[in-house]
């Protein structure tokens, strides 16, 4: 495997704790006690860190999100919160979310307790500093926006300290890498729309049901774009098992290595020792999350789903 492959291995495996806070029950009782609307948890948990932003530059910095969507919610949802208190109760989410996946079957299975998950959790970290300290802020305004909010981040327990410095880690990772992503669809001619219709067709992503919904387009926004995106020779065919095509394949994966080379330098700090061990530590930690079953695997794959 090339030093490519593997930081983007790294990388997805690390996110699955990222993105499991954004499906924790834990999170959602946290952001509801804050006063954060339930129809607005995600937007404004996400955006928080930019200081009670405009819908405008929520779907600017979000990118696949339905404008119409975004502005039902935002600015309305900093009405009823302030953003600081949104990433206080996020990390109050993240915490208790720590907590489940301590107390689940795989955290069992692997023998992982508080002292394991703080070992684990302080090896990576120790590993993934330099490539932290190696990410610039130019031309990334949403991982810009979290680093100062993720700076002071604090557990109410100090024995679940490592597991927050662990979260908000990989939260900047994936918001550093997340900044030069939307730079590379960008550049490959794709809106943000288009991106995830086609992100959909992999069969590795979200439902298309599931994207929709989740991002808030309609029926007839996706149908459209689908219908453009195979007549452009992308997608096989309109419809919600539609598949990429080889030129659709291609796009994709020229987004993807545009991306790889946008955050080559931050990584490139590593030696290929370092990055090895940070390879099996990352398996360590996908493997407690998704064992855990925060992450509901219903809303990922190909096609239809009949328990939507």
């Amino acid at each position: 495997m090339t030093r490519t492959s593997l930081i983007r291995s790294i990388t997805k495996r690390l996110d699955t704790l990222h993105s499991a806070s954004y499906f924790a029950p834990t999170m959602t009782t946290a952001l509801e006690s804050a006063g954060v609307p339930v129809e607005a948890h995600y937007l404004a948990q996400r955006s928080a860190p930019l200081g009670a932003p405009s819908a405008e530059l929520v779907v600017a910095t979000f990118f696949n999100y339905a404008p119409a969507y975004v502005a039902a919610h935002v600015p309305a949802c900093w009405e009823t919160v302030r953003p600081a208190d949104v990433t206080t109760a996020r990390i109050a989410g993240v915490e208790a979310m720590s907590e489940r996946i301590l107390a689940s079957d795989a955290a069992a299975a692997s023998g992982t307790d508080r002292a394991g998950l703080d070992e684990l959790a302080t090896t990576i970290l120790e590993r993934l500093r330099p490539v932290l300290d190696a990410q610039s802020l130019s031309g990334r305004p949403l991982y810009a926006a979290h680093v100062p909010a993720l700076a002071d981040a604090r557990a109410q327990d100090p024995g679940l300290q490592s597991a927050i410095d662990l979260w908000a880690a990989i939260t900047l990772l994936r918001e550093y890498r997340g900044d030069a992503h939307i730079a590379a669809l960008v550049t490959v001619g794709l809106s943000g729309l288009e991106a995830i219709v086609l992100d959909s067709a992999t069969g590795r992503s979200f439902y298309p049901w599931s994207m929709r919904k989740t991002r808030g387009w309609s029926e007839e926004d996706w149908r459209r774009t689908a219908d453009a995106l195979a007549a452009r020779g992308l997608l096989t065919g309109s419809g919600d098992d539609a598949h990429l095509t080889d030129a659709g394949a291609a796009l994709k994966e020229d987004a993807e290595t545009r991306t790889d080379a946008a955050v080559a330098a931050a990584w490139d700090v590593l030696d290929d020792d370092a990055l090895a061990g940070l390879a099996d530590d990352a398996k360590a930690v996908a493997k407690l999350v998704l064992g855990s079953g925060i992450l509901p695997s219903r809303l990922f794959g190909h096609g239809s789903d009949a328990n939507r």
